[in-house]
């Protein structure tokens, strides 16, 4: 069978949980998703137009990402595999901080981390530029074996990781996170060329 010249991506956020209902900051942290979280996953798929069947699911091994993956459409062919490198943007000392408090305690990183969030990086946690880089990679990586001239891809992704990655597949700047997550959950699909992602690498290296 012949090599992928290109992929047609299917771009899935996971629900909300409690923590996103108590407006904790939340990362890498593993919870699972409300009800009402889950809910919003289900109309999402509901209303979406599949272009086809999924012949490979991207997901990372969070118990919200496992659940998300398990409520898309899939027939015999269709490969799920689990990537920890998938996983949410690392907030480090951030985890489970309330935004409230962080603004009290400090307004002025509270601003630079709504208004600028790509000019900041949580203490011991990664920068908007460093997790996007880890997920484009990995997702290259996961897609390397892929068959066929356009495969459909589904990537399962939790909120902070699907906007990073959103912002490259729809050529945003990192920095419009906060942006992308004002959207409605819903589903979308692009497609990418094989060679962009070579492109990326090497943008990536004329800049570093």
């Amino acid at each position: 069978m012949s090599k992928p010249i290109g992929y047609t991506i299917t771009l899935v956020r996971t629900g909300g949980t409690s923590w996103d209902d108590e407006s904790r900051l939340i990362g890498r942290t593993d919870l699972p998703m409300t009800d009402q979280g889950s809910d919003q996953v289900a109309r999402a798929i509901h209303e979406y137009e599949f272009p086809g069947a999924f012949s490979m699911i991207l997901v990372s091994d969070e118990e919200a990402s496992q659940r998300t993956a398990r409520m898309l459409p899939q027939n015999g062919d269709t490969k799920v595999k689990t990537v920890t490198e998938l996983s949410n943007v690392d907030l480090g000392l951030w985890e489970g901080v309330l935004a409230s408090d962080l603004q009290e305690r400090s307004p002025s990183t509270h601003a630079q981390w709504t208004e600028h969030p790509e000019r900041i990086s949580p203490p011991e946690g990664e920068s908007l530029a460093d997790a996007q880089d880890r997920l484009l990679t990995t997702i290259e990586k996961s897609l390397a074996k892929c068959k066929g001239t356009n495969p459909n891809i589904a990537i399962v992704l939790r909120p902070l990781a699907w906007a990073v990655a959103r912002c490259w597949l729809s050529g945003a700047q990192v920095g419009s996170i906060w942006t992308q997550l004002e959207q409605p959950n819903t589903l979308e699909h692009f497609h990418v060329m094989k060679s962009a992602f070579e492109e990326r690498k090497q943008s990536s290296r004329a800049s570093a």
